[in-house]
């Protein structure tokens, strides 16, 4: 008789481990990759985390529940219950974060400068990064092609006071899939540079400008020299390691605070 009840209680103890670790196993394993495939941790999330702690919470359960003075109906129940909060966490847990769209910033120009001023400090950085990597073989003649884009480009490069920044963000849970919003305004005060070309290659015209919003952005429509397609990159933005300003777009105006 006292064999067959120690039999008993573990295979309810064991019954609890597998069910809840099967459940946090899976639920974190499929999760990521049917919710947010470009997850970085991905199925991890079910080897390493839900899966161990669901199995570790399957025997503590498991225990408790089986010198409890209920009945097995309701100990059915409650793995029940426990397994589908379990799954339905682990679930919501992998769900996608909202991704950043974009940022507006209110700023105002500090220094105004051709590209070309830009070139050799850029050429520098370029230079080391090709003698760490070992992977990849720019072309022959990158330094000469950039360096020729640059010199014939009629943009320039803007020294920015930044007091203030709002990032946009794009909510990608399935309730509100697609749903744009502004974080609000985080207060700055930092120079940064960007490229800017909306208003010629005069540096007047941008100073008169005053303190303005703007939307620096990377994916620039505009028509390049050379293909960018390259590494080193040889065309302006690339090869500068700057985002291009650009007005702010009318319906994050409008989100705004």
């Amino acid at each position: 008789m006292g064999v067959a009840k120690t039999v008993e209680v573990r295979i309810g103890i064991i019954v609890w481990a597998a069910v809840l670790g099967c459940t946090g196993f899976a639920a974190g394993f499929f999760g990521p990759i049917a919710l947010n495939p470009e997850a970085n941790q991905g199925p991890l999330v079910g080897i390493l985390i839900t899966g161990p702690l669901g199995a570790l919470a399957g025997l503590v359960l498991g225990a408790i529940f089986r010198f409890l003075p209920v009945t097995d109906r309701l100990r059915l129940q409650a793995l029940v219950l426990v397994s589908s909060i379990l799954a339905l966490g682990t679930l919501y847990y992998c769900l996608p974060d909202p991704k950043v769209r974009g940022y507006v910033i209110e700023a105002e120009v500090e220094d105004c400068a051709v590209p070309a001023r830009a070139f050799g400090p850029a050429l520098a950085d370029w230079e080391q990064a090709v003698a760490r990597t070992t992977w990849a073989t720019p072309p022959a003649n990158w330094k000469d092609t950039a360096r020729r884009n640059i010199e014939r480009d009629t943009g320039l490069v803007l020294t920015m006071r930044v007091v203030r920044r709002s990032t946009i963000y794009e909510h990608r849970k399935p309730w509100d899939a697609g749903r744009i919003t502004a974080s609000p305004w985080a207060a700055r005060d930092e120079a940064e540079r960007y490229y800017a070309r909306d208003a010629g290659s005069d540096c007047a015209a941008y100073r008169a400008r005053g303190r303005d919003l703007y939307t620096p952005f990377t994916d620039s429509p505009s028509d390049r020299i050379e293909p960018a397609a390259v590494w080193p990159p040889a065309d302006t933005t690339g090869f500068l390691r700057l985002m291009e300003l650009g007005p702010v777009p009318v319906e994050y105006r409008r989100l705004l605070p």
